[in-house]
């Protein structure tokens, strides 16, 4: 992909130096089709040459908005990026420079956590542009069980009081800003899902199109398969071990991960009946499971859960995060007791497994939708550049 050359004028900057595309990249770059599709103002976005994947990405969309521009940068974020920041202080001016380069008025920085892209703050102090952060997890490194997590957390503890207005996207992730120490605005911008592509369907034609067992109650965990996180283990091991579930279920577990082996090897031990999916389209995979389970120690507002309820498929998942928020209290489970998740999901099974509620299934097809998201996220950009140019003015 050919760089753009530097711009004049006036632009909006996306920022994200993060060397891998998830889940956040993909509602990020919603955000951005959706900025660019209400305005034909210069918007300008940052990213690491080791992510070409966003880089494909954003190829696409400059492909629909010639009004976009795409630069370039050879770094990328950190495990250390809180004390790189004291180390290194140049690096700031260099982004500082490749922005007022771009002609940067406001700076939307795309955060994993709070360390990903968080160059970005130092710059716009520096360019003194308004700075707002769009962040789905706002957990710190120690409770995300990262390496040295206590120590990275010191170093990150003035990033919390650097942007100037905040996206989060459950209310739970702004209760979690607050007691980091943000003292900025916060809005709310839920993530959204494409809810003509996840609906209800015929569940026995999904099964044999998978081939997947008709004859049994099919749980599911859907993404990447990494046990410190999302826990997969947890739930063979809360099934293996009793026998009325053992007797009627067949755990489905789609992705991969570090812990695709062993998790393999746990199913394969044969106390348990299993199916492991590298990859399929997820859309039929809801429709032919009977429950989907997000055991994770952490999560944002995962899209599998708005993707599966979207689908009418019920849900359940750790007391945590965007789980907390959005399911019932007889679906969610201690995210560190095996025997919680065994008892959640035997008192499911004994109340004649229910499908999502059709209260919440509405809901999440009416809040959560793409387009829902695309409204939000562009109103809430809106929003920031008016205060940044009063902020001019004044």
């Amino acid at each position: 992909m050919a760089e753009s050359k530097p711009v004049s004028g006036m632009s909006l900057i996306f920022y994200d130096d993060s060397p891998v595309f998830g889940g956040h990249e993909v509602m990020a770059l919603s955000g951005l089709e959706a900025v660019l599709s209400n305005s034909s103002d210069r918007v300008v976005f940052i990213a690491s040459r080791s992510n070409q994947k966003l880089l494909a990405k954003l190829d696409e969309i400059r492909n629909r908005y010639q009004h976009l521009t795409i630069e370039v940068v050879d770094w990328q974020s950190s495990k250390l990026e809180g004390l790189r920041h004291w180390l290194m202080p140049w690096r700031s001016r260099k982004l500082a420079k490749k922005m007022a380069d771009c002609g940067g008025s406001m700076l939307v920085v795309v955060q994993g956590n709070i360390e990903h892209s968080s160059l970005g703050f130092f710059a716009a102090k520096q360019l003194g542009i308004r700075c707002l952060s769009y962040i789905p997890v706002p957990h710190t490194n120690a409770q995300m069980g990262a390496k040295l997590g206590a120590v990275r957390d010191i170093f990150c503890k003035r990033l919390w009081r650097m942007p100037d207005a905040w996206v989060t996207i459950t209310d739970e992730m702004a209760r979690m800003l607050r007691q980091r120490g943000a003292m900025a605005p916060i809005r709310i911008v839920y993530n959204g899902v494409d809810i003509d592509r996840f609906c209800q369907g015929d569940k026995k034609l999904a099964r044999d199109q998978l081939k997947l067992p008709q004859d049994r109650v099919l749980l599911g965990v859907i993404g990447r398969i990494e046990f410190r996180q999302k826990q997969q283990h947890l739930l063979v091991e809360a099934v293996a071990g009793d026998e009325e579930l053992s007797r009627q279920c067949h755990l489905v577990f789609a992705g991969d991960g570090p812990d695709a082996s062993r998790l393999s090897d746990m199913l394969n031990g044969g106390r348990v009946s299993g199916t492991m999916i590298s990859w399929c389209d997820p859309a039929p995979l809801y429709r032919a499971l009977d429950v989907v389970l997000i055991p994770s120690r952490y999560e944002g507002l995962p899209l599998v859960m708005l993707e599966a309820l979207a689908s009418g498929t019920a849900v359940m998942g750790s007391d945590r995060d965007g789980m907390k928020d959005l399911l019932a209290g007889e679906y969610r489970f201690d995210a560190e007791s095996l025997t919680a998740l065994r008892q959640c999901l035997k008192n499911w099974l004994r109340s004649g497994m229910p499908a999502a509620a059709e209260e919440l299934k509405n809901r999440v097809r009416s809040e959560m939708s793409l387009a829902a998201f695309a409204a939000s996220f562009s109103h809430a950009i809106e929003a920031e550049k008016a205060n940044s140019f009063f902020s001019k003015s004044g």
